[in-house]
């Protein structure tokens, strides 16, 4: 993309371009996730396991089985196309950056991928397991009125929904750090709005876990903040180091100009 200046229509074929490639990269590695579906599956299913070795889910439907297996294996295939669909994306939103800063792309791509695969390994540890004891102990204290048993199909999708935004909320940092790059916002605007952040996150929290329970949410919450801090960390290294480059440019011109001069002395 360059530094090509692009109209509306060459944006949107850029991001055509961007939609197509990514889709297509997640068809080999849809069929590769394809393979590890029952083993994930197994995972998804530890909680329950943990609580109750002896409970099974119920398929309620004659295609449920096949569909879950295919939201499985796409759940994998967008992890291992990530590299990829990561790369397109930064490379679409980043088109303004000089030539010399695209070297941060090979940079910013890896350190995407692993804070979204760290921020669902986060969840699957913690908010998950919370959750889905939580839930499962309220069903079983309402007594003999009720009793527990969960649709393979409906879980699934319960379990997707909370691992999935984890390893969005967990790109922050990246984000934060483009932007502070791009000269967007700076740490000092980040601090002061600490407590609208919080606000925020809370809100945003409340919205992405799919339970009403206050500790999921909190679970949430909590590492959304602390990477709202670090955040401001990594946007305060930025200024600095950009600050110091300015610097040592400045001084570089200053002593070549210093340098003509002599010369143009010294031809006197």
């Amino acid at each position: 993309m360059g530094e090509k200046h692009l109209t509306i229509i060459g944006h949107l074929e850029e991001l055509r371009k961007v939609l197509l490639v990514s889709i297509i990269a997640l068809i080999p590695t849809s069929v590769a996730g394809w393979f590890f579906k029952d083993y994930t599956l197994t995972l998804l299913l530890k909680p329950l396991k943990t609580i109750d070795p002896n409970f099974k889910l119920q398929i309620l439907g004659p295609a449920d089985k096949i569909f879950v297996d295919l939201k499985i294996a796409v759940f994998l295939g967008i992890i291992l196309a990530l590299p990829i669909i990561m790369w397109q994306l930064w490379s679409f939103i980043l088109p303004a950056l000089k030539q010399k800063e695209k070297h941060i792309l090979g940079s910013v791509v890896p350190a995407t991928v692993i804070l979204f695969v760290s921020g669902v390994v986060f969840a699957y540890f913690t908010v998950f397991q919370i959750g889905v004891q939580f839930f499962f102990g309220y069903v079983s204290g309402a007594g003999n009125n009720v009793v527990a048993a969960y649709a393979l199909k409906e879980y699934i999708s319960f379990a997707l929904t909370f691992l999935l935004p984890f390893g969005l909320v967990f790109e922050l940092p990246i984000v934060i750090l483009v932007l502070t790059r791009l000269g967007v916002v700076t740490p000092r605007f980040l601090a002061a709005k600490r407590k609208y952040a919080l606000l925020i996150i809370f809100v945003i929290a409340a919205f992405l876990t799919p339970g009403p329970d206050v500790v999921s949410q909190f679970m949430m919450a909590a590492p959304m903040y602390i990477l709202y801090e670090v955040s401001i960390l990594l946007s305060y290294l930025v200024v600095r180091k950009q600050a110091s480059l300015a610097e040592l440019e400045e001084d570089v011109e200053i002593t070549a100009d210093s340098d003509d001069d002599t010369e143009l002395k010294g031809g006197k």
